[in-house]
């Protein structure tokens, strides 16, 4: 098939330019056709060059099997065929209205109406003579748009009007944003809007739903107004974003091709001590061996987070630092598992302030879902098997650059103990007139023969004789700070540290919040960082 040939064979090439002849010949030589690539996904139209071109460097959509948008003829029953022509809507309407409890049982009549109502409506074509875009495809198209190039919603409304007026009579072009909104919560996609402490001493959730002031340092839920300095009662000063997870983990096993790529890992390790994937590493084994009941279901997820600032409003002279926090699906294979769509965002921190050290604020809704799906589970139907098991899910480990990585796990990434790997053993060394610390320590991970323990000139003027030091696991990070109190907010005075404190807490801020799930004090590395693509290659050299 087209699509799962080597892009770079003279096969490919000629068979990627048949397709497009073919079908520009078939549609009677139109200027532009609708794109297949793996980006575009038959969402828009292009020169037919220039979908050959996106079929050579970026390769047919991976989903797209029958090419029903560019004239093939759909087999299978009659009475079925309406739904795989609309087999996007089909698959995203399904699993908007298909219960989980449900299992292999016949929807409701209401539902079942409710549902093919909903598929009509969205498969109906844009005008009566339109055979290129239905109601759902021109939405996403449009949508698409919208966020690409950043259109406001007023100018997203006016270009709706416009359009709608030039389309044939009758018509279904949506009107204005509302309307947008309203045809896609179908999909019930939805989020949480938390509302938090200005100075990120608390979320008001639980116990302090209702609370109109921070308990802990007195400040104001709501915003206030700068000219008539009056509180704003019901406008929120800080607001946490959260998507929660298990209805999105729910909805990829609804999808028979999601739920089979979804085991591929336990089929396809490596033996021969090589990785290529999170399933070759050392941590996935350590799972496996502490909890072979959760490793006997390979449905049974197991993630990574990662999370970093950035700012939205594209403006160098704005400070704003907003931080999303991403879960990464290791369940997946290594071609999938890193693509954008089946990366998930699950918090959106607002600015304009990062939240350093008092991020754990606002991971508690993640970690309660975290937590609910390590100790109980949840209920999920499985469309490859067509039946309902209890989805289990553990968070392998974090993956930050190196001050994100300080202000996940709590640690110090500069000064005299800026090293998280050897800890208190960091060997460091004050500078008096650079006025900073340099670290010097490289050489006891050598063999204790290298010839470079001894070349004095070298390096510091010493010989190395010390021994390499123990690696901080997860159980090393628990035990040291089992005692440790956290205080939150950026109203509060900074740790001072004590003449006698003991050395191994003094490169401590916190105790982070990631210790609450159960697991996390077994695993070996919870904690990571990454390097530069620069700073490896010139390691590998």
């Amino acid at each position: 098939m087209l699509i799962l040939a080597c892009r770079v064979k003279d096969d490919y090439l000629k068979g990627a330019w048949n397709f497009v002849k073919s079908v520009e010949k078939k549609f009677g030589h139109p200027e532009k056709i609708l794109c297949p690539c793996r980006s575009c996904r038959n969402l828009s139209h292009q020169p037919v060059n220039e979908v050959y071109e996106h079929l050579v460097i970026k390769g047919m959509d991976p989903t797209y099997t029958q090419w029903y948008f560019h004239g093939e003829d759909v087999n299978g029953d009659e009475e079925m065929v309406g739904l795989n022509v609309g087999g996007d809507a089909y698959d995203l309407y399904r699993a908007a209205f298909m219960n989980d409890e449900a299992g292999m049982e016949e929807p409701t009549q209401m539902a079942d109406q409710k549902f093919n109502e909903h598929l009509n409506d969205a498969e109906t074509p844009l005008y009566p003579s339109c055979k290129n875009y239905t109601k759902l495809s021109a939405i996403v198209a449009l949508y698409k748009l919208k966020t690409t190039y950043r259109m406001s919603n007023r100018c997203f409304n006016g270009m709706l009007e416009i359009l709608h007026d030039m389309l044939p009579s009758p018509n279904h072009m949506i009107k204005s944003m509302q309307e947008t909104k309203i045809f896609l919560k179908t999909f019930d996609l939805g989020f949480e809007k938390i509302h938090a402490c200005v100075n990120d001493c608390c979320l008001f959730r639980g116990n302090e739903a209702n609370a109109d002031i921070c308990r802990k340092c007195g400040a104001s839920r709501w915003k206030l107004d700068k000219q008539t300095k009056k509180i704003k009662k019901s406008v929120p000063a800080k607001v946490l974003i959260y998507f929660p997870i298990i209805p999105r983990f729910q909805r990829m096993f609804r999808s028979k091709e999601m739920a089979e790529e979804l085991r591929w890992h336990f089929e396809h390790k490596r033996g021969d001590g090589k990785m290529d994937h999170p399933a070759d590493s050392a941590a996935w084994e350590l799972v496996d061996d502490k909890w072979p009941t959760f490793a006997s279901d390979p449905r049974n997820l197991r993630l990574g987070l990662a999370t970093d600032g950035f700012n939205p409003f594209s403006n160098l002279s704005s400070t704003y630092s907003c931080w999303p926090v991403m879960l990464v699906t290791y369940n997946l294979p290594p071609w999938l598992c890193m693509k954008k769509e089946n990366i998930m965002l699950s918090l959106l921190i607002p600015g304009p302030r990062q939240p350093g050290n008092d991020i754990d604020i606002y991971l508690q809704p993640l970690i309660d879902d975290l937590k609910l799906l390590w100790n109980e589970g949840a209920i999920v139907y499985d469309a490859f098997d067509n039946t309902n098991f209890n989805l289990r899910a553990l968070l392998l480990w974090t993956v930050n650059d190196f001050p994100a990585y300080g202000n996940l796990a709590g640690c110090s990434t500069k000064g005299k103990f800026a090293c998280p790997v050897c800890a208190n053993d960091t060997k460091s060394r004050w500078l008096t007139f650079s006025r900073k610390f340099a670290y010097m320590g490289h050489r006891r991970f050598l063999p204790p023969s290298h010839t470079a323990r001894k070349k004095m000139s070298w390096f510091d003027g010493d010989v190395e004789k010390g021994s390499k030091p123990r690696i901080m696991t997860g159980r090393r990070i628990y035990d040291t700070l089992e005692n440790f109190v956290n205080e939150w907010g950026k109203s509060s005075k900074k740790r001072k540290r004590k003449e006698d404190e003991d050395e191994a807490m003094m490169m401590w801020k916190k105790r982070s919040i990631f210790f609450e799930l159960p697991y996390w004090k077994v695993l070996k590395f919870p904690f990571t960082f990454y390097v530069s693509k620069k700073l490896f290659t010139w390691f590998i050299k």
